[in-house]
């Protein structure tokens, strides 16, 4: 802000007029400008002095002091703004970064869940294979009907049936051809 419009807003200033954004502009000014600050002094005494006798209160014995204190609380209350703020924007920034953790913590235990149960339906196909591979039949195949039709006696073929009719009912004996005994 510039002497000019500093000096232009010192009315607007002790009327209480002056918006937020250059109260805070103007106080910053008339804390570093001596000559301004001394113009802003004088007109705060006779414009603040001549309201307290026109509305017959008692008259301030030191203008200077409640100018100061009067600037110093406008201008920690623009350093409780700020500090409002700041303080506004860290809990929000700790808020979204803390559900953005919950929400990537969670997604990465979907993820790792997924995974152990592709690891496991692909275990019991692959995994012990390298040691039980002759015991492991690879195949969709179950293992039980296939344990069945491999055990289950096979049917034997004529020359077999025929074989083993003659070793239960001997025909020859020591070489000679023996009756069948018919009753």
């Amino acid at each position: 802000m510039t002497c000019l419009e500093a000096q232009s807003n010192i009315m607007a200033f002790v009327d209480k007029k002056l918006d937020d954004e250059h109260t805070k502009d103007f106080v910053r000014h008339m804390r570093h400008c001596k000559n301004c600050s001394e113009e802003l002094e004088i007109y705060y005494t006779l414009i603040v002095g001549m309201r307290q006798l026109d509305n017959n209160e008692e008259l301030s014995h030191n203008f200077k002091k409640d100018l100061d204190d009067e600037l110093t609380r406008i201008d920690n209350r623009a350093k409780n703004v700020k500090r409002f703020k700041f303080s506004t924007f860290g809990i929000v920034f700790t808020i979204a970064v803390l559900g953005f953790f919950l929400l990537y913590s969670s997604i990465l235990n979907k993820v790792y869940t997924i995974e152990q149960n592709m690891i496991k339906t692909e275990q019991g196909d692959y995994y012990f294979y390298n040691h039980l591979s002759k015991y492991i039949d690879i195949c969709n195949d179950d293992v039980i009907v296939r344990y069945k039709e491999l055990n289950k006696p096979r049917e034997k073929s004529f020359y077999e049936r025929v074989h083993s009719y003659n070793i239960t009912h001997p025909v020859w004996a020591n070489g000679e051809l023996k009756e069948e005994v018919h009753e």
